[in-house]
């Protein structure tokens, strides 16, 4: 079967690779001169199943006003995105109850849990590079209230059969020795054992090359400008490059795919929420982090990638507005201060990437995997914060349902059809 598939981003590819590797015909097309240089180009790297709540939890109304305007927020709403938001947000709150917020935590928990399954077993097929890191995670919290909610959390994940550990400031610095400077400031921590970690830009150029060795051809600095439909099928795509034609479409376009979808009338509930990022060079730095650390109170993430420390957090709902917003990353160089004052006072900012890039979120925090009600049209997007983690799950999941055979999960909790 002759397949498009819209991104080159991490989906996008390993779709692609899945596609593949059942023998279709697969054409990979990208507005960018390579994979993965937008959403999964600089993101905090981090393969984190402990971190399958959505990100609207029960009170999240109460957050977004509280902190409506202020810089320095884990979670901003810009007013000029509203008009967009409206129908979204509406069913974002709603899907934030109790009952609704958990019952998302875990088909998210499912799919986060058997990605990282399938991602562990194309490196060790493929013996993929990208600075896997297999030490766990730390969640740091200087909130003991805050911990204690986490701590039910974990409970619940603990149902998947997730490890974890909640550690007081004196073991938590036994397993991350890193952090004794700030002990103090510390109540607590979780360590995810399980966890991982890589740089997801190395992963998406190693697999594309496989890929590409299967017989995928990817079409880079190509625009897809319109979809063409033709009663219940699309008939063609519309590029900056000539028309495309396939047997089957599938949208890997990030917080992207809502905007060409609205070409053959299909609403889908994804909306950007922006994320931002430093990279920090630690060659010859010997005090660093040996596993990913993630500050609750400042809702960010500090990762080893090799020799690279990347330093990731915030939300912004700002709409399409990509400009990188100079006080948000002013909070990752104080985030990083504020942990690890050594290391900040020696940075050259010249030496430093700055980035931001678009997390699509979905309503309920899950993604959309699967088929459309037109029908060679096909979803593989809105995993939000979790792109990294599910990727692998994701497109084999596709590929099953494209294939028609029997998924691992259940494919309904991910459809389209539930919106």
């Amino acid at each position: 079967m002759k397949i498009t598939i819209v991104g080159a981003g991490l989906l996008g590819v390993t779709s692609a690779y899945f596609l593949a590797k059942d023998g279709h015909e697969v054409t990979v097309v990208d507005r960018q001169e390579g994979p993965a240089l937008e959403t999964s180009f600089a993101n905090a790297g981090m393969l984190t199943p402990s971190m399958s709540d959505p990100w609207n939890s029960p009170g999240i109304l109460g957050t977004v006003v509280k902190n409506l305007g202020n810089p320095a927020s884990g979670f901003l709403l810009r007013l000029k995105a509203l008009p967009s938001l409206i129908g979204w947000g509406l069913q974002f709150l709603l899907k934030s109850s109790e009952k609704q917020f958990l019952k998302n935590m875990h088909v998210s928990a499912d799919m986060s849990f058997y990605s990282v399954g399938i991602l562990n077993e194309l490196r060790e097929e493929l013996n993929l590079k990208y600075d896997a890191l297999n030490t766990g995670a730390m969640k740091i919290f200087r909130n003991q209230s805050s911990m204690d909610e986490y701590a039910k959390l974990a409970r619940h994940l603990g149902e998947h059969n997730m490890q974890y550990k909640i550690v007081a400031p004196d073991e938590l610095v036994e397993i991350e020795p890193s952090l004794e400077t700030i002990k103090d400031e510390l109540c607590g921590g979780i360590y995810y054992p399980d966890d991982e970690a890589g740089n997801a830009y190395k992963y998406t150029i190693e697999l594309a090359k496989h890929a590409e060795t299967m017989g995928v051809n990817f079409r880079y600095g190509v625009t897809v400008e319109r979809i063409i439909r033709n009663g219940s099928n699309i008939e063609k795509l519309i590029t900056s490059d000539g028309d495309l034609t396939a047997d089957k479409y599938v949208l890997c376009a990030g917080s992207f795919s809502p905007l060409l979808a609205r070409d053959v009338g299909l609403n889908v509930p994804v909306r950007p929420a922006k994320g931002y990022s430093i990279s920090v060079p630690i060659t010859g730095w010997n005090m660093g982090p040996k596993m990913p650390i993630v500050d609750d109170d400042f809702h960010g993430a500090i990762t080893p990638l090799g020799n690279t420390l990347r330093i990731a957090g915030t939300a912004e709902l700002t709409g399409y507005d990509d400009t990188l917003t100079q006080s948000r990353i002013d909070n990752l160089y104080n985030f990083l201060e504020g942990i690890y004052p050594d290391l900040s006072a020696g940075i050259k900012k010249v030496d430093v990437a700055e980035w931001s890039g678009f997390r699509p979120m979905t309503t309920d925090g899950v993604p959309i995997i699967g088929e459309t009600p037109i029908q060679n049209l096909y979803l593989n997007t809105g995993h939000g914060p979790l792109g990294w983690t599910m990727a692998a799950g994701s497109a084999k999941m596709l590929s099953d349902l494209i294939a028609e055979r029997q998924t691992v999960l259940n494919s309904k909790n991910y459809s389209f059809a539930r919106f």
